[in-house]
């Protein structure tokens, strides 16, 4: 055995034989077993009532096994036997940090709108293909047969835009979905924070927090007692939560809105400090369902209240006409006044026709973008850049219009804002403008978690995200994807602070031969040159680091066992039926190894089945029930 291996039980379900004892005579009982509970055999009674009538009695109903689990901490083994266990697991999981099935992962359409996609259903579609069933009246090019099939489309899902945050910038940037997962049944707690978003997941997930990376357990300081009831937690934990806009456009994120309009600011208040019109403020403040602040009018005692003899404008009819027809006679009306903008004559008229004509290409070249307030979509207007009026010569120039929305292209006509716009939009001289660049940057901001409640055990689920960032946003909070990779022992080996064999697994010297026959010594000699090539490697790895590559990047060069540690949960079933995939003789040294010390936690746990297991199933290469 290698004086590194390790296995530790980091928890385990109670009585799990007096578990699946009231689980298997639920099934064959009419009264409800939970009444019966104070009569129920002791554990291990229970565990012998398991043997003789579900195991030995080999009656083929074996889902009560499913209903324990037990959670085991695997340290120093090589990194191809956690993939070869991962790949013959049945209901085992790996890392136990994983989501509930409703959690909604945030992806986005090539339009820029956000998509929402359960967990849950993702890993459907990952596993089985798309939901419409089709049928094959032929057989297919790879060999498949006639029949009824979900056609395979994880193509698709990895091709689709995950929104991922970048650790170093905190702006979300674009991913994608590497692998779904389903991590099996798992005790899950639902996190509410302050903005009213919830996450359920498992207390090991590790969610991005104010203070980095933390599993949940350890960032709230969370305590629970042995049926896993929230006790309480001892810590302020605030959760990094979907982005607020960076830069210009800040009026158009909800939460800050929301934290302004608390504050008791105005329309006016919060235009100031965002940078933008009163009539921006009040768009979002309806388009979100908020109530604005009125602001105050006047004081609480004006100066002239109540005062006899106070100016009036108390006008009869006939001095109301005699004042209308005053106006008729002074006011400078059509291309007298001072506000004269050309009337709308017939070219006035052909202007507008052609305009409308040339808006669907001016807007797809401005890619469907308000250059005002950056909104994209909506109802669009084509806006002269050079007003009709002052440059008629420009009327039909395409170069001369832009998109705006509805309310900015009303906005700036009524309030005579044409030529400060066409101002800040780009310089009168410089027409025309490269397109505004689409979107905004959004950038992650911290939400206080409120309540932590226990869910039960729950089906749960994770992804593995491709690429240099391996986190998503799930319920709007940043979450760690599966299987993260940290090269902070390669260095220490460079360091002189490990052992290189602490960080690389090689086979003892000795005789080995596999299955196909082959036979071969590994020698003392041949041993030594593959650690001076770990060593190498280790060094070439630093070198990268320095050169600024990321750990994913740099991590390619390194020996494939290097030393793994992982969390794995499984239930009595599933943890028999890898025993029997790799305890048996043939199996791999290093996950036979494996399972004895899986073994001995087993056999503590349920000892009268696994005093069944020993006697009639280990290393025969029999699957487990």
């Amino acid at each position: 055995m290698d004086r590194f291996f390790t296995v530790q039980t980091l928890s385990q379900t109670p009585n799990p034989q007096q578990i699946i004892y009231a689980a298997m005579h639920q099934d064959y009982a009419e009264n409800f077993v939970w009444d019966e509970r104070e009569h129920f055999p002791n554990e291990a009674d229970a565990g012998a009532v398991v043997v003789k009538h579900l195991l030995a009695g080999n009656r083929g109903h074996y889902g009560p096994l499913e209903h324990p689990q037990i959670v085991l901490n695997c340290g120093f083994f090589p990194h191809s036997t956690m993939q070869q266990i991962r790949t013959h697991r049945v209901g085992v999981s790996f890392d136990v940090q994983c989501l509930a099935g409703d959690t909604e992962v945030t992806l986005l359409h090539a339009s820029g709108r956000l998509r929402k996609i359960k967990i849950s259903k993702l890993y459907d579609l990952w596993a089985n293909g798309e939901a419409a069933i089709r049928e094959r009246k032929i057989r297919g090019r790879h060999g498949e047969p006639p029949g009824l099939y979900r056609r395979d489309c994880k193509t698709r899902l990895r091709n689709m835009k995950l929104r991922v945050l970048n650790e170093e910038t905190g702006i979300f940037e674009i991913g994608h979905i590497q692998e779904v997962f389903a991590q099996g049944i798992q005790p899950v707690y639902r996190l509410t924070l302050e903005d009213g978003k919830t996450l359920d997941c498992t207390e090991n997930h590790r969610l991005f927090t104010s203070k980095g990376w933390q599993t949940m357990k350890d960032a709230t300081g969370l305590m629970v007692d042995a049926n896993r009831e929230v006790i309480g937690y001892t810590q302020t934990c605030y959760l990094m939560a979907n982005g607020v806009i960076v830069g210009e456009g800040l009026y158009r994120n909800k939460e800050w809105l929301q934290q302004r309009l608390q504050a008791g600011l105005t329309a006016r208040q919060i235009a100031a400090e965002a940078g933008c019109s009163i009539e921006a403020v009040k768009k979002w403040v309806y388009a979100y369902g908020l109530r604005l602040n009125k602001a105050k009018l006047g004081t609480l005692n004006p100066w002239n209240r109540g005062l006899k003899g106070a100016y009036r404008l108390n006008l009869t009819p006939e001095k109301r006409r005699e004042r209308r027809e005053r106006s008729r006679q002074i006011t400078r009306r059509g291309p007298d006044s001072n506000f004269w903008k050309g009337g709308v004559t017939e070219e006035r008229v052909a202007i507008g026709a052609w305009t409308r004509t040339i808006a669907p290409q001016i807007h797809e070249k401005f890619d469907y973008t308000c250059q005002r307030c950056g909104i994209r979509g909506g109802t669009l207007h084509a806006h002269h850049l050079l007003p009709v009026y002052a440059c008629p010569e420009k009327a039909f120039d395409p170069a001369n219009l832009v998109t705006l929305c509805k309310t900015c292209h009303e906005f700036i006509h009524q309030q005579n804002q044409e030529l400060s716009f066409a101002q800040t939009v780009v310089p009168i001289q410089a027409l025309p403008q490269k397109p505004k660049p689409r979107g905004n940057k959004l950038k992650a901001h911290p939400v206080k978690v409120v309540q932590i409640k226990y869910l039960g055990l729950q089906r749960t689920y994770d992804l593995e995200v491709a690429g240099e960032w391996h986190n998503f946003v799930a319920n709007g909070v940043v979450v760690h994807n599966s299987f993260r990779y940290t090269g902070s022992r390669i260095i220490d080996v460079v360091e002189g602070k490990r052992d290189i064999e602490e960080v690389f697994y090689l086979r003892p010297v000795g005789s080995y031969s596999d299955r196909q026959g082959k036979r071969y010594d590994y020698t003392e000699t041949l041993r030594q040159q593959d650690l001076d090539w770990c060593l190498k490697a280790c060094y070439r790895y630093a070198e990268r680091i320095q050169q600024g590559f990321s750990e994913e990047h740099a991590r390619g060069i390194i020996p494939f066992d290097v030393r793994q540690h992982w969390v794995m949960s499984a239930n009595v079933r599933s943890l028999m039926h890898l025993l029997d995939l790799r305890w048996k003789l043939d199996a791999q040294l290093e996950a036979q190894q494996l399972c004895e010390l899986i073994w001995k936690s087993f056999k503590e746990w349920v000892p009268a089945i696994a005093e069944w297991y020993e006697a009639n199933r280990a290393k025969k290469a029999r699957l487990a029930p």
